[in-house]
């Protein structure tokens, strides 16, 4: 292997043990309510129960008819891999959910190799971050969506580029693949059916009808897999999901705003729950301004770098991160499912951040941005640093020492 390899597999390794050991040592193990139902549904899978899970929470010890219902809140996806693995590798579900965001770590690091062999650690940072140590951490649906998000980016460029049917083939696989994990991934539909009329428009008949086609194919799955809820459930999405009145304008601006700001900052979060952001917070806030103002005027300014160079993969990623997010605003203005925080703007996130690396190590801009990149790294560095459970390795080590000193 290369030098480049080494780093990537290195930093693989070392986002893999921390997740691990954020999980061994967090007294719920990144289990939220919506962890407990996907773990319950993939047992009742491997039992030969079907797609079932409690109506109740906690979720209670004694199954019956009456408090099981069809899983149809959440797609199966999840679930499914999560069944998968506890039976690939005899492990139970808790263990196995683990296992399967580890597993889409590495394939976001195989996928960022892709994109750029040379600087793929550079983009696999981004897993670092907050944000992504979370996301990786919990049992949640949104770690192997973060990984489809950039598979379908990445198939969409390579056929826009070459026209390759191996590439419209992995664009109905991921696309498909995003929808049964999070329902929301069904806006990747809403873009190859645009492409596919947009290609219409140019005259290219050949590739609009392929992308019209499978746009159509994605659709009737889609809707049989609605249909099959509400014959289960009496409801598409196994539920009342409307509820437009339950915050006003003015709310719904702030939580957004709170949202997107929390997501530019990458080693903490503030959750602004009243009163004075904690030193933590502060001191990394500034920490992070501060390094970022010194890379922007010591390597970017001045330098005639394009952040998103014409016809890249960068630019791609900016416009699916951008048509995500209008998506998710529309979607959640009628539906206020979960607060705007980083479990729903990850996908968000990780396309932006993408975006902007690739930017920066594009041919046309590499030699000029190269000076920033160990700086970059630095902070991503201190992220995953900072992100470790503190507590334990500080009382852990002061065993070690008394031990030593006895």
């Amino acid at each position: 292997m290369s030098t480049p390899d080494y780093k990537l597999l290195a930093l693989f390794a070392l986002i893999a043990a921390v997740i691990v050991l954020r999980v061994k040592i967090e007294s719920t193990g990144y289990r939220s309510p919506d962890s407990w139902y996907y773990l319950e549904c993939a047992q009742n899978i491997l039992d030969g129960n079907g797609f079932y899970h409690s109506n109740e929470y906690p979720i209670p010890e004694i199954k019956t008819l009456e408090n099981q219902i069809y899983f149809a809140v959440w797609p199966v996806g999840y679930p499914l891999l999560i069944a998968g693995f506890s039976f690939l590798f005899s492990l139970p579900v808790f263990w196995a959910s683990k296992l399967v965001n580890i597993f889409f770590i590495g394939l976001c690091c195989l996928l960022f190799r892709k994109m750029n062999r040379e600087y793929a650690y550079l983009l696999s940072l981004g897993l670092c971050s907050f944000t992504f140590l979370e996301i990786f951490s919990y049992t949640w649906s949104e770690a192997p969506f973060v990984f489809g998000l950039l598979w379908f980016g990445y198939a969409l460029f390579h056929y826009l580029r070459d026209g390759n049917n191996v590439y419209l083939l992995q664009l109905f696989v991921s696309a498909l693949f995003l929808f049964l994990i999070r329902y929301i991934g069904g806006f990747s539909f809403l873009i190859l059916g645009c492409l596919s009329l947009w290609f219409l428009l140019q005259r290219k008949v050949n590739p609009a009808f392929k992308l019209l086609f499978i746009t159509a194919l994605l659709g009737i799955i889609a809707g049989l897999y609605f249909y099959n809820n509400y014959l289960q459930t009496g409801f598409l999405t196994g539920g009342e999901r409307l509820y437009p009145d339950r915050e006003s304008i003015g709310l719904f601006t702030w939580f957004l705003i709170v949202g997107l700001f929390n997501e530019f900052f990458i080693i903490r979060n503030y959750y602004w729950r009243g009163g004075v952001p904690d030193a933590l917070f502060l001191v990394t806030a500034c920490f992070q301004v501060l390094l970022m103002a010194f890379i922007y005027f010591k390597y970017l300014k001045g330098e005639k770098i394009s952040y998103l160079p014409e016809n890249s993969l960068s630019r791609l990623y900016f416009v699916i991160g951008f048509s995500y997010l209008l998506i998710i605003i529309v979607v959640r203005a009628f539906s206020p499912f979960d607060p705007f925080d980083y479990r729903i703007l990850a996908p968000f996130s990780i396309c932006i951040f993408t975006a902007i690396i690739l930017g920066l190590v594009h041919p046309d801009n590499s030699n000029k941005s190269k000076g920033s990149f160990k700086y970059i790294s630095l902070l991503f560095s201190v992220s995953l640093v900072l992100n470790l459970p503190k507590e334990f390795l500080i009382e852990t080590f002061k065993g070690l020492v008394i031990s030593f000193l006895k």
